[in-house]
């Protein structure tokens, strides 16, 4: 009997090697590419981002252990990486994830592991964050029962340390509203007042065409603006025009026209008063706003205020019955 389980113990015991060696060959498959996703995200819901192509550098061979003799630095192969492409307005839509392709090399002549980095190239569009930190890539080669394999990792650093082989970018884009009050009993708020803005982008940065401008009741008012050209809007009481997708960064101008004398040199508006919701005039956040209120106010001549006449008729009677009481009282006395 002891001799039946020593064999059967035997084979068991055989057989469970056999599956653990299966299983640790198994995990691994000779891997020709390995891919690195992007995540492209928008900063704020409604803008729309440019199209974009995201490059690397070439890799840099950083390290080689564990390889045979003779294999260095200097001499181990490198792979290579593609580019990341989006349409117009793919950040943060369903497309928001794509993938770049690292080409690994195929004359791997030894066992080993091997280290490479590199970084993505920054490019120059205006509101695009882009990925500063360095990208790792580890291909370890194994020796296989039918030659050797490559199993390789990409590796980024995400914000809490871990390892990942993701990594974001982001557009950030907001809006420049631009609003009109007129205040005072002379004020007309039927009076289009002329406003000029002006928008000046960050040097050596890339910017669309033209930006769309909406709102207002002037129908001749321009419907796009350019960066760096000054363009005038007319604006009346409750009027508001708004430039959309204006990439974190722009700075602008506002400045309105003087409304102080009318065309006789007379005075006409107060100095016009200016509200800024970001003193810095610049793009940083999801909206800024600017309100320009014009003032006119006039001392009105209203002449004899009637509301006053019952009262001063109560005094005239008095008096008037003070002086018949006074007159009747000295003629008394004369008699």
């Amino acid at each position: 009997m002891k001799k039946i389980l020593s064999i059967v113990f035997a084979i068991v015991l055989m057989l469970s090697m056999g599956t653990v060696a299966l299983a640790a060959e198994g995990n691994y498959t000779d891997m020709s590419q390995v891919t690195i996703t992007k995540e492209y995200k928008l900063t704020n819901p409604g803008t729309t981002s440019p199209a974009e192509t995201f490059t690397f550098s070439e890799l840099t061979n950083v390290s080689v252990t564990d390889a045979a003799e003779g294999v260095t630095v200097e001499n181990m192969p490198t792979p290579t990486i593609g580019s990341i492409s989006y349409e117009l307005g793919e950040a943060g839509s369903e497309n928001m994830k794509k993938t770049a392709v690292i080409t690994l090399p195929d004359n791997y002549s030894s066992v080993g592991v091997y280290t490479y980095s590199f970084k993505e190239i920054p490019g120059k569009t205006a509101g695009v964050t882009y990925y500063d930190k360095e990208i790792k890539l580890v291909v370890t080669v194994l020796q296989g029962e039918n030659g050797r394999l490559r199993v390789a990792a990409v590796h980024t650093e995400a914000e809490d340390g871990d390892k990942a082989d993701k990594f974001p970018n982001e557009y950030s884009a907001g809006s420049l509203a631009i609003a009109k009050v007129v205040t005072g009993n002379m004020g007309d708020k039927e009076k289009y007042f002329k406003v000029t803005v002006t928008l000046t982008g960050e040097k050596e940065k890339g910017y669309a065409t033209s930006y769309s401008v909406t709102g207002g009741s002037y129908e001749e008012n321009p419907e796009i603006i350019e960066i760096g050209i000054p363009t005038d809007f007319y604006l009346k009481h409750d009027d508001t025009i708004t430039i959309e997708n204006l990439p974190y960064g722009v700075t602008y101008t506002v400045a309105e026209a003087d409304y102080t004398k009318d065309e006789e040199g007379n005075d006409d508006y107060d100095k016009a008063a200016y509200t800024l919701s970001d003193g810095n005039c610049k793009i940083d956040s999801a909206s800024d706003t600017v309100t320009i209120t014009n003032n006119k106010d006039m001392d009105i001549d209203t002449g004899v205020i009637l509301d006053n006449v019952p009262y001063v008729l109560i005094l005239a009677c008095v008096f008037g019955g003070m002086s018949v009481f006074f007159a009747k009282k000295r003629s008394s006395r004369e008699k």
